[in-house]
């Protein structure tokens, strides 16, 4: 079918393409294959627009004009940074987006050995051209999304805000989220051990619940832990199919909820867009260390549809001691479809399976304590192997220690996993209003498990936690003129945890199932004046919580 043909054209053909379907589902009686036709029939009229809208162009090129082969160009609308779209320039430089909504855009540039170049306030209404001209080296510029909600550039947020963009995590290596977040100011990153151990986030000295941890807008909570926050899993959040990471040190409570008064950590998944390309890692290293990770990304059908996907795998077959076995294993991806020029459809998944062997907690020797100030004195390495093997504490050569260090236990472990999803219909109906409805689910399951062996004095048995989080977010997004942006909301959240401990030889087991709903109202206004140079932002947020007889 030509692209010249009419509107009419394209509806009878649309019309007897309709009546041959229908004809064939008559034909046949099998479920699937109804399932899939029906499906197709539905999204048919959105793909048949899916060409029409405004197209922006140009191409990218350096101080001399010389055209930047393989540049990646984003287009990120103000008001909706979710339907972010990238491509890469050809040969001559040249790029292309279409199909796009009018309003407000972000246009960005990035190439190896440039800055990164920024244009803000892209109006876009019809057939626009932008040539991008990129500085070599030089300070980048920086767009984030999660000080307001909303894509800026860093000179326009008035909240402290970190970026760590991809090129500073391909060139720190660092293996965890967790661990590419240690030279950001105001946060102190903490690990209880290596690695798949215990890890949490303090930011501007608050608590480590006070600190949101967010997936590309939406949150990531394990219901299972004592504080309803993320840090029974943090230590298990990898660098897989990851753009950049966002810190905002300051309270973003009226966006995203209670565990955000110290400041958020937004994970963003890679954009994708562009013809198909990837990158294979693969390491390897002392205490028995491999670490592969695998990356795709591109688009189809005139970017219609773009994609990312990562998969990635850490293994510590040893460990420090050699009986510090971890191993992690973790996918990330993100796919969005652009049914048409208003009308996207986005769905979001990170999931892990994890692994640890741990060791007995460190432990205070009472006896040995004197008034005042004791230094702190280990027990040797000989006698530390004797307590692990199950000699008690009456029958080690103390030598004047005072603690015993945490012990290998050999049947001591941790498993978990957790899935996380998301999808996110976006449309806007006019240039100065869109909604957004979205539905994510986060499911958590952590298993810790002793045996016998070990230290003598404890007791075999297994605590098992599974929790699940359904969280439904309808947002509206008005533009009162040019400087005023509003948005305002609801949220519904079902929050379920379950809870069973096992320990046959005192025979004591116990249950806990518990359910909790909450019901949330925000808001917020964002003005910019004085050619954004002065801005004021007022959030609101109301949460109100039912829970049912545990």
């Amino acid at each position: 079918m030509k692209a010249s043909q009419s509107f009419a054209q394209r509806c009878v053909h649309r019309r007897t393409l309709i009546n041959e379907i229908m004809s064939r589902l008559g034909r046949h009686q099998t479920a699937p294959i109804q399932l899939a036709l029906l499906v197709a029939l539905l999204l048919l009229p959105s793909l048949g627009f899916a060409q029409s809208g405004a197209v922006v162009s140009g191409r990218v090129m350096d101080a001399q004009n010389a055209a930047v082969t393989g540049a990646r160009v984003s287009l990120i609308p103000r008001e909706r940074p979710a339907d972010a779209a990238s491509t890469v320039s050809d040969p001559t430089g040249h790029y292309e987006f279409h199909g796009l909504a009018a309003g407000n855009y972000l246009l960005i540039a990035d190439a190896n050995g440039f800055a990164r170049f920024v244009l803000s306030d892209v109006r876009v209404d019809g057939a626009v051209t932008h040539d991008l001209q990129l500085e070599v080296g030089g300070v980048s510029a920086e767009v984030v999304v999660t000080a307001s909600g909303t894509a800026q550039p860093v000179d326009e947020v008035s909240k402290a805000v970190t970026v760590i963009d991809n090129e500073q995590l391909q060139n720190r290596d660092a293996n965890s989220v967790a661990d590419s977040l240690a030279t950001v100011p105001g946060l102190r990153v903490q690990r209880l051990g290596g690695p798949g151990r215990l890890a949490s986030i303090k930011s501007r000295g608050l608590r480590n619940q006070d600190t949101a941890i967010l997936l590309d807008g939406w949150r990531l909570r394990d219901s299972t832990a004592i504080t309803g926050d993320a840090s029974s899993f943090l230590g298990d959040l990898s660098v897989t199919d990851l753009d950049r990471v966002e810190v905002l040190r300051g309270s973003g409570s009226s966006l995203y909820g209670t565990n955000s008064i110290g400041g958020v950590v937004n994970l963003v998944t890679a954009e994708g867009g562009g013809p198909f390309h990837g990158t294979v890692l693969f390491e390897g290293g002392g205490l028995g260390m491999f670490r592969g990770r695998a990356q795709m990304a591109g688009g189809t059908a005139g970017d219609r549809v773009i994609y990312s996907a990562g998969l990635s795998h850490l293994n510590f077959s040893n460990g420090i001691d050699g009986d510090d076995a971890a191993r992690n294993t973790s996918g990330q991806g993100r796919i969005l479809f652009r049914l048409n020029s208003k009308t996207t459809l986005s769905g979001y998944l990170y999931a892990s399976n994890a692994f640890v062997q741990l060791n007995n907690s460190p432990r205070v020797l009472l006896t040995t304590l004197r008034p005042g100030i004791t230094n702190a004195v280990a027990l040797s390495d000989a006698e530390l192997a004797r307590y692990a093997n199950g000699t008690p504490v009456s029958g080690l050569q103390l030598n004047g220690a005072n603690f015993i260090p945490d012990a290998n236990d050999p049947d001591n472990s941790q498993a978990t996993n957790f899935f996380a999803g998301a999808v996110r219909f976006v449309q806007r109906p006019t240039d100065r209003f869109n909604y957004t409805l979205s539905y994510s689910g986060v499911r958590t399951t952590r298993s810790n498990r002793n045996g016998p062996g070990g230290v003598a004095s404890q007791f075999p048995g297994r605590t098992d936690y599974e929790g699940m989080i359904n969280t439904f977010n309808a947002r509206a997004d008005f533009l009162l003129g040019r400087n005023n942006l509003v948005t305002a909301g609801y949220e519904f959240e079902h929050e379920r945890f379950f809870n069973d401990n096992i320990q046959p030889v005192v025979a004591d087991n116990n249950t806990v199932r518990a359910t909790q709903r909450s019901h949330t109202f925000f808001v917020q206004d964002q003005i910019r004046l004085m050619n954004d140079r002065l801005q004021f932002s007022f959030g609101f947020r109301a949460q109100y919580f039912t829970l049912d007889s545990p």
